[in-house]
Formats: structure tokens, sequence, C-alpha cells
């Protein structure tokens, strides 16, 4: 049987801090089952796109904070291999 997974970034609008920034999570979900992390990144809410999960613009705070989830978008792939293979056992 095949898990079904999602990855899905979004800004935590209602924990902005005094500088305006507010914390970037991370949600994994498989096979319905949810697992939230914060990347220990912050954006000003105004500057995040809901639609495309990732900063807005071509600043230079806008292509750190996209380039950064790279990383964690690199090594969740892995994760998934990882399940289908012990599923296939």
């Amino acid at each position: 049987m095949r898990s079904t997974f999602k990855l899905l970034y979004f800004v935590k609008r209602n924990a902005v801090k005094k500088n305006g920034n507010a914390p970037i999570i991370a949600r994994i979900t498989i096979d319905q089952v949810v697992a939230q992390f914060n990347t220990k990144l912050e954006i000003n809410p105004a500057h995040w796109s809901v639609k495309l999960g990732k900063a807005s613009g071509r600043t230079a705070e806008a292509l750190h904070i996209n380039s950064m989830p790279e990383g964690i978008h690199s090594t969740v792939p892995q994760t998934k291999w990882l399940i289908y293979k012990i599923e296939a056992i």
C-alpha cells in the first residue's frame, strides 16, 4: 500500500513577534497523519505568498528565506523513500 505525502510551508500569523516577523512552519502529512515543526526562519507576514508557500519578491531577505527550506525540502524525500521501502517489506 502506498502512502500519501505532502510538504507545506506556512507563516504562523497569530504569533507575530515584536520585530513584526512571524515564524515559518513546515507541515508534513503522511497518510493523514500531520507533523509540524518550526523551521527557525522568520518573515514579515506581508512578504509571504500563501498561494506559493514561499516569500514573495526578489529582495535579499526573500531570496534567503526561499533558499533555506530547500535544505529541509531535500531531506524530506529521502525520508519519504525510506517509508516506501519499509512498507514494501
